[in-house]
């Protein structure tokens, strides 16, 4: 059998058969390797933004336990509120890739904006436009409006959550404190419950608030549903009202046994019974999100 011929290389190639590509059409190569896509703009700005919103909270932390355990703790910011931040990029990053627009570029420079604005809570205001532009824009695809909701539920408990009670504080404290004072079986006045034995009364601080957990449930359903490319449903949103009820309950629960035991308080109200009603909560949730929200359903951005 005759062997196969290679022809010779020419000068300046690099092996035979080679053809070298000429300056304009190396120029436009990179070009093109180089070209912004809305996922790298606003992935991007995303992750400027959250490390802007999250930058007060992570000082105050650090100050207050020190770098390793202050980490440990996420920095005092949920693990919900980080997975959420982690998934959008993703599904953004899984979206086609095309040209921006000069929408984007709007959306873009105004998120940038409240970046620069010397207040970190503007930060979530800025990642909240860019999910607004995602979610409704007519150029992007649905891993593109999957992630913009993402980004809206992420502002949940970061910022409109912190909106609401920031008005109607009184109003939603004194709703705790009646769930808890019925409990306990005693009276409620405004946000204080007497304790059950008469000697003093329980003070309920914002942090002690269902509505922050109740901001978090709804976070992490949305991350259950568009997460995994599930269509909303009655069954989704059931799932999300019975982790809501839950998370309530656990969280009344947790402050009726101070009414009840005022010897318990540093046990419960520090690390044993923090820890113990975070990770209940935890728990719950996923149970109740796992069963409620199909994994195998049809995706509908």
């Amino acid at each position: 059998m005759r062997p196969a011929s290679v022809a010779p290389a020419e000068a300046g190639e690099p092996f035979p058969g080679a053809r070298p590509v000429s300056a304009t059409g190396q120029f436009r190569q990179r070009r093109a390797a180089m070209q912004a896509t809305p996922a790298l703009l606003f992935g991007g700005l995303v992750g400027i933004g959250f490390l802007n919103g999250i930058s007060e909270q992570a000082g105050t932390e650090i100050a207050r336990s020190g770098m390793a355990l202050a980490l440990f703790d996420t920095l005092g910011v949920s693990t919900v509120v980080w997975a959420a931040a982690v998934v959008g990029i993703v599904l953004l990053w899984r979206s086609r890739p095309r040209p921006l627009a000069a929408v984007d570029g709007i959306a873009g420079l105004f998120a940038s904006a409240c970046f620069l604005a010397p207040a970190p809570f503007m930060g979530w205001l800025g990642i909240a436009a860019i999910g607004a532009h995602l979610r409704l824009s007519p150029r992007s695809d649905a891993p593109a409006r999957r992630a913009g909701t993402v980004f809206l539920a992420l502002t949940i408990p970061v910022l409109w959550a912190r909106i609401l009670f920031a008005s109607a504080s009184n109003t939603i404290l004194g709703l705790d404190a009646r769930l808890i004072g019925w409990v306990v079986g005693t009276r409620s006045h405004g946000n204080t419950i007497d304790l059950a034995n008469g000697t003093g009364v329980i003070f309920l601080e914002p942090a002690c608030s269902s509505l922050t957990n109740l901001s978090l449930v709804i976070l992490c359903g949305v991350l259950f549903v568009k997460g995994q490319g599930c269509r909303w449903s009655a069954g989704a949103v059931a799932a999300i009202a019975a982790a809501g009820a839950v998370t309530v309950a656990i969280n009344v629960l947790r402050i009726a046994l101070i009414g009840v035991m005022p010897q318990h308080y540093a046990e419960i109200h520090g690390l044993p019974g923090a820890a113990i009603a975070t990770w209940a909560t935890i728990a719950a949730m996923l149970a109740i999100f796992s069963y409620g929200i199909g994994i195998g359903e049809q995706a509908r951005p």
